[in-house]
Formats: structure tokens, C-alpha cells, sequence
């Protein structure tokens, strides 16, 4: 069970923190707004502000495809328009804003009506409070091997499947492969000598049904030690039970333990402190441009 957000950059050349106050109060008095439609969205009282991190369902009413039977026996739609919520947290200090990646219902809702409809109002937020305009753009995290090694080393692996490149199949000097250092060395040359131009390797071992561990294969230990490869997805067992990561989990920012069932008073407490614990995580994320 987890949560996806999408990571924006705020553009904003001075401090946004001085501030924090003032947004929070106004972000939290924004009155109900009428949409197309008569469909209405507002930001709901479930609303938190810690650290300069300020945290907010914003919930959007919407025309729902649903039908149901009465007493005898005819099919009609209900007269009810539910509301869908959308989490979103923007942390000043680091000027980011994460917003929940989730799909919208086909019949009047979209991630870019969504998208708009937040600007809006933070549009008018920034101009009150900072006299500025509000601006922001879509981010990429630099992603390397080290995301991948931390969960390979930290838990039971039981697949890996990793992208080889044709620059050879060095492995890094000084990799232990094996204890004895004879073993070793033969090891690193009889894999290095490989001239099949496999470009990808997947390796697997028992999962739930068994105690397969890939953290104890000399040839998952060779493929993460070479030069030259891109690590594309892990699955292992932690304490929680079973868990994937991938390169494009990794593009956005992942919050566990809650989804878009769960309570919004909850599932602000927990994005709120996610984003304060992994701030330095949070701050990969960039602009584009910046990552050149």
C-alpha cells in the first residue's frame, strides 16, 4: 500500500519561509469554488502546517458512473456527486510541491483540470502574500545505483534484472566476490572474458514460498560491481513483507503505509512527515535544466 507523488519546483527567487503563517491561513479560509458543470472543489479542513511544510486534500466534486436498482427492479442513476481527493504538500523550505498521482474518473475530472485548479488558487495565494506570480515546473530525480544498493544490501532479494552495456564487462578493482582471494581473482576473469553481448540479465530466486536470497549469488554480486550497467528493478522482502523498486518508481516519491482510501487526517500526518524525514530526497528532485 503506498502513495505516488508527483515532485514540482517552485519558482521563486526569495525565501518562501518568512511567510508560512500567512499562506497556511489563507490556503486554510479558501471558500468552496463552483467548477464547470455546477461541480464544486474547495480545499478541505484537513489542513497542516509543520516545519514550513504545509500539507492539504483538495477535493473536487464529480459526476459519478454509477447505477442502481430500485424496489422494482429499474435501473437508474443516483442523484449523488461525490467528492475525489487529491493530496498535495508544498514545502517552502525547499521550495517543492508534491502532488498525489492517482487516475480521475473519465466523466469530468483530469489530472490537468486538477493541476489548474491548485494553480489557481495558489496563484491567488502568492499574489496576496508574496506579491509575486505563482510559478512552478515538472521535475526529474537524478537516479543512480545507490537507491538500488541500499535495498539489495539492507533486505532478502529475490529478483534482479539489470541493463549491460557493449563497453565490456569490467567489474570494479578490488570486488570481492569470494573469500578466497584465488577463487576471487578466477572468477573476475572468467566474467570479464564474456563476449556473448547479452544486453540484459534477470535472476530470480524463491520468494514467498522460500528462502532465496540473491544478496548470496556471486553472479548478482559480479552484475552490481561491473563499470558499466543500469540497475532496473529489485524485488525484496523487508519486515513489511514483499516490496518492488524501479527506475520509474524512483521518478517519483513514494509514500508507504497509506493510499487513496485511507483517511485524509491520516494520510496528511504521514506525507507530512515523509517529506520532513526524507528532505534530502525531496531536493534530488529538479527542474530539468538544473540537472544539466
Amino acid at each position: 500500500m503506498h502513495m505516488d507523488f508527483r515532485v514540482y519546483q517552485l519558482l521563486f527567487a526569495n525565501d518562501l519561509t518568512s511567510k508560512t503563517t500567512e499562506l497556511f491561513d489563507f490556503l486554510k479560509n479558501v471558500a468552496k469554488l463552483p467548477g464547470e458543470h455546477g461541480f464544486d472543489y474547495c480545499i478541505t479542513r484537513e489542513i497542516d502546517q509543520t516545519d514550513n511544510i504545509i500539507t492539504f486534500c483538495f477535493s473536487e466534486e464529480h459526476a459519478p458512473n454509477v447505477n442502481s436498482v430500485d424496489d422494482e427492479r429499474n435501473s437508474y442513476s443516483p442523484e449523488v456527486a461525490p467528492y475525489l481527493n487529491t493530496f498535495v504538500a508544498i514545502d517552502l523550505q525547499e521550495k517543492r510541491m508534491l502532488v498525489q498521482h492517482r487516475n480521475y474518473p473519465p466523466t469530468n475530472l483530469d489530472k490537468d483540470k486538477t493541476m489548474v485548479r491548485i494553480g489557481m488558487i495558489l496563484e491567488e495565494a502568492f499574489q496576496n502574500i508574496y506579491n509575486s506570480v505563482f510559478n512552478y515546473q515538472n521535475t526529474k530525480r537524478t537516479i543512480n545505483d545507490e537507491d538500488f544498493l541500499n535495498a539489495f544490501n539492507d533486505n532478502r532479494v529475490t529478483l534482479l534484472r539489470v541493463r549491460l552495456f557493449q563497453t565490456g564487462r569490467r567489474i570494479i578493482d578490488g570486488t570481492q566476490i569470494f573469500q578466497d582471494e584465488n577463487l576471487n581473482n578466477h572468477w573476475i576473469q572468467g566474467f570479464e572474458a564474456d563476449e556473448s553481448d547479452m544486453y540484459e540479465v534477470i535472476l530470480k530466486a524463491p520468494g514467498k514460498s522460500g528462502e532465496g536470497d540473491l544478496r548470496n549469488s556471486p553472479i548478482a554480486k559480479s552484475l552490481l560491481n561491473l563499470a558499466m550497467k543500469e540497475i532496473i528493478e529489485l524485488n525484496y522482502w523487508g519486515e513489511e513483507g514483499s516490496d518492488t523498486m524501479t527506475r520509474a518508481d524512483l521518478k517519483r516519491f513514494r509514500v508507504k503505509g497509506i493510499n487513496k482510501d485511507t483517511d485524509p487526517i491520516t494520510a496528511i500526518n504521514a506525507i507530512c512527515g515523509e517529506v520532513l524525514r526524507r528532505r534530502n530526497e525531496v531536493r534530488r528532485f529538479r527542474v530539468i535544466e538544473d540537472l544539466d
